[in-house]
């Protein structure tokens, strides 16, 4: 009897952690059901919506990169790399990318879900491109956009 028992708390810690997130990727969006963290607005505009993932499986959504800023801050234990990853998505392809990897344009008049100005990109290139194109705005790299002042700040 002790020896089932055992083998099924084992089992039943197999099947918990292999449903966890543990290579701490990010998830597909379903706009019909998931909604901002923050701000609590569905994720209508998919290539606008950022996430972050945790080392024990929890995966935060938001509807815009100021959102997912704005709970970091509320939540400072998710600044540790090895306890969570953030991540945007270029708004070009909807492909995600990882925050430290992704340039960002911006400038105030940009559109955004949240009205923040900036746009997601999973390269330089194709950032500097969107700003010429829009004849405003610059490009920020990852140090750049830490020191970024977001509207909630203000």
């Amino acid at each position: 009897m002790i020896k089932k028992l055992g083998a099924l708390l084992l089992m039943s810690v197999a099947l918990i952690t292999g449903c966890q997130n543990s290579t701490m990727e990010p998830e597909e969006i379903n706009p019909e059901i998931d909604v901002c963290e923050v701000c609590n607005m569905g994720l209508a505009h998919e290539h606008y919506a950022t996430e972050i993932v945790t080392a024990d499986g929890e995966v935060y959504k938001f509807d815009d990169i100021e959102c997912m800023d704005e709970f970091v801050e509320m939540a400072p234990e998710l600044k540790e790399e090895n306890t969570a990853k953030h991540y945007v998505r270029d708004v070009d392809t909807g492909e995600w990318v990882d925050l430290e990897k992704a340039f960002h344009a911006y400038h105030p008049d940009f559109w955004t879900p949240m009205a923040n100005g900036v746009v997601s990109f999973k390269d330089k290139e194709s950032a500097e491109k969107y700003v010429k194109e829009q004849g405003i705005g610059e490009v920020l790299d990852y140090e750049s956009l830490k020191k970024h002042e977001w509207s909630w700040e203000q």
